[in-house]
């Protein structure tokens, strides 16, 4: 039987693949831990499951989160001050489209959203047809309406006037 891998490095093949959506095979590449054995503690084989479950490894995730985040951070900010350098070479796409990601990350690191879902419940959209019926029959039964329905002839006459 071969050698288990500790839990610290196990936390991290689970942030890896959770948090940045990292293939088996990047992580194993990451991490020297044989693919296999990768695979195994993301499915929860051979008692990954019951050991991902334990408040250690909990801990130790956690813990690896905090580094990730960290190291991104710095990475991030190495890349700004690279990037700022660079803005009087870069066209009007790359300034917007970098401009667009900076504001997103700035938001979500600020625990704010970036994007923005309006959702409807079936009520409301039951309210709203009701209502657009009532306006439109608000509207045929006006004695002021005037018809611009365009005649056969094309004149817009109506009743031959």
């Amino acid at each position: 039987m071969g050698r288990r891998t500790d839990l610290p490095t196990a936390a991290l093949v689970k942030v890896l693949k959770e948090t940045e959506g990292r293939s088996e095979n990047e992580i194993s590449s990451l991490t020297g831990i044989h693919a296999g054995t990768v695979h195994n503690i993301i499915s929860g084989a051979h008692g990954w499951d019951k050991i991902a479950d334990g408040d250690l490894f909990k801990r130790h995730r956690q813990e690896q989160s905090r580094a990730l985040e960290q190291a991104n951070r710095t990475l991030a900010a190495k890349a700004l001050n690279a990037a700022e350098g660079k803005i009087d070479k870069a066209s009007f796409y790359q300034l917007v489209y970098g401009a667009a990601i900076m504001t997103d990350k700035a938001r979500l690191l600020a625990g704010e959203p970036t994007e923005i879902h309006a959702t409807l419940d079936l009520n409301t959209v039951v309210a709203l047809d009701k209502l657009a019926g009532m306006l439109a029959q608000s509207l045929i039964d006006d004695p002021n309406t005037i018809d611009i329905t365009p005649t056969q002839d094309g004149s817009g006459n109506q009743g031959g006037k």
